[in-house]
């Protein structure tokens, strides 16, 4: 209005509030400090507010500071795209600090970069490690076929070897009964007669003769039996080294493990299941539906079809056991009668 007159302390707070305003509505990467200076000039300008020399001195030495601090902004801002063409280092009162962020940056970079390369070391390392094993567990697979190929002939020539000797025996043991045999039964009808004909000549005194000559061919007769005793012997090598095999094969029996999950909440199966214990108090074991909840029992952990079957059991301690076998349907709920028509067969 014409005729007022404002000190210039009042228009420096309309200049700085209109600047406020304005600098709320800046958003990011759109500082444009020399358009809004304009601005505030014509504004300032319009209300009457142009100051005296030493206000604008000082106006402009506030636009060169803002023009500056934007200046460097900008020049942050576009610091991805590297440096431009013809154009100096730019300083800004923020540069120390973000030298500083940059290098902590660096500094965590370094660190994911290392923590990187350590992981792939260890990725290699156990990729290396598992080949190894493969060609191992391939390297042993290959042994084992290999040793149980030279089991098995070794086997077959055994037992053509032990069968065999076997027929051998069974051929000299027959010819040999034969031979005894005939033998024999000459023998008999020699003895026969001879004895016809000592009853006859009892009288004789030519009887003590007679009586010798028969003790001899008496005698003849035991040879012929003592041919069974070498053939004896010789079987009897032959079933020690059937022995020898049964030992070497009953090495290669399995164990048997006890499946825990079976087992009543009494019985206390080891670690390795090859033993279980009892105990008075029931564990707190997880509900499944194979375990026997009365009974105190527990099967093996692998069932069977057919076969022969033979276990060997240490029981220490005193109390009651049963051992046996059991069809794989019998009821785990309630108790158990331990009889074959129940499914159940045990000692």
């Amino acid at each position: 209005g014409g005729g007022t007159t404002r000190s210039w302390p009042e228009r420096g707070r309309l200049g700085d509030a209109e600047a406020v305003g304005h600098r709320s509505r800046l958003r990011k990467g759109n500082f444009r400090p020399k358009l809004r200076l304009e601005h505030l000039e014509e504004k300032l300008k319009l209300l009457g507010l142009e100051g005296g020399k030493e206000e604008k001195d000082h106006l402009c030495s506030w636009r060169k500071a803002t023009v500056a601090s934007g200046a460097a902004a900008k020049a942050s801002g576009s610091s991805r795209d590297g440096p431009r063409a013809g154009q100096g280092p730019t300083t800004a009162p923020g540069e120390e600090p973000a030298q500083e962020d940059e290098e902590q940056i660096r500094g965590d970079l370094e660190k994911l970069k290392e923590r990187r390369e350590e992981i792939r070391g260890v990725k290699s390392s156990g990729e290396r490690r598992f080949r190894e094993f493969l060609a191992r567990t391939e390297a042993e697979r290959r042994k084992v076929a290999s040793e149980f190929r030279r089991l098995r002939r070794f086997l077959k020539d055994q037992e053509l070897v032990l069968s065999a000797g076997l027929g051998e025996l069974e051929r000299e043991a027959r010819r040999k009964q034969e031979e005894a045999a005939a033998t024999a039964s000459g023998e008999i009808s020699l003895l026969d007669v001879l004895v016809c004909a000592t009853e006859k000549k009892l009288e004789q005194p030519a009887g003590g003769f007679l009586q010798v000559r028969v003790l001899r061919r008496a005698r003849r007769g035991r040879r012929h039996l003592e041919t069974f005793s070498d053939l004896e012997r010789r079987l009897g090598a032959i079933s020690r080294q059937n022995d020898v095999l049964r030992e070497t094969l009953a090495r290669f029996r399995a164990f048997v493990t006890l499946d825990p999950d079976t087992a009543n909440s009494r019985l206390v199966v080891s670690r390795d299941r090859l033993r279980v214990g009892w105990r008075d108090a029931g564990q707190d074991l997880p509900p499944n539906p194979r375990r026997f909840d009365s009974s105190c029992c527990l099967l093996g952990s692998r069932g069977f079809s057919g076969g022969r079957h033979w276990w060997e059991v240490e029981v220490a301690g005193t109390g009651a056991w049963a051992l046996g076998v059991a069809r794989n349907s019998i009821p785990r709920k309630g108790w158990l009668e331990f009889r074959p028509e129940k499914g159940i067969w045990a000692l």
